[in-house]
């Protein structure tokens, strides 16, 4: 399923189960169907959108900044019991290596893991896990999607702010190792900090099931 970029405020049908700012913004279809999920399935006690900012540091700039997680969510375990996630709702293609299609994916990549570590340290220390969702776990149909035999290589942050590998005064030689050298120290910190805090990639209760009406 295609994810479009829409943006709009969600109203729910129970604020009583919503427990972050208003307004409630989404900021793609994904995200829009996650928060009906919330509001409307009975097993979610409560839930927040964009509940936390969470200082991290840019792996492509070395700048200090913050991520804000997609959601907070308290739901009812099958058990028994409650069970808090941290979420974050990315296309496969940012997420994964053997999904990225361009240098740019592979750049946002090494940058979620900046994010995704800072934000799984946070969720332990509150004894709560962090987890990212894609279109393999909210949709059926790309639960089997197969990623690239060969991943594409990083990009450097002067590409990624010009959004155009830049070629100009350099031989083939030199553009090609520039390229699959770049952000190599940068990965090396974020896979670091990432660690085997990072939940897998998991999902929530009866999320197919429910996204797909």
């Amino acid at each position: 399923m295609a994810r479009s970029t829409n943006k709009g405020a969600f109203n729910p049908q129970y604020p009583q189960k919503y427990t972050g700012d208003y307004p409630i913004i989404y900021r793609s279809s994904w995200e829009l169907e996650f928060m009906r999920y919330c509001d409307l399935h009975p097993g979610v006690m409560e839930w927040a959108s964009e509940p936390q900012k969470i200082p991290y540091q840019n792996p492509l700039n070395g700048k200090q900044t913050v991520y804000v997680p997609d959601f907070l969510v308290t739901y009812m375990k099958a058990g028994g019991g409650t069970s808090t996630k941290l979420i974050e709702i990315k296309p496969l293609h940012e997420a994964s290596a053997a999904h990225a299609t361009n240098r740019m994916d592979v750049a946002l990549r090494i940058k979620n893991e900046s994010k995704w570590g800072a934000a799984a340290q946070w969720a332990a220390r509150r004894g709560i896990d962090f987890i990212v969702l894609t279109e393999a776990e909210l949709y059926s149909n790309h639960a089997n999607r197969k990623g690239r035999a060969h991943p594409i290589k990083a990009v450097g942050k002067e590409q990624v702010r010009s959004n155009k590998p830049s070629t100009k005064g350099k031989t083939k030689k030199q553009t090609a190792s520039n390229l699959g050298t770049a952000s190599r120290a940068a990965r090396s910190q974020s896979k670091a900090r990432l660690g085997n805090s990072v939940s897998r990639v998991g999902k929530v209760q009866k999320a197919k099931r429910s996204t797909k009406r």
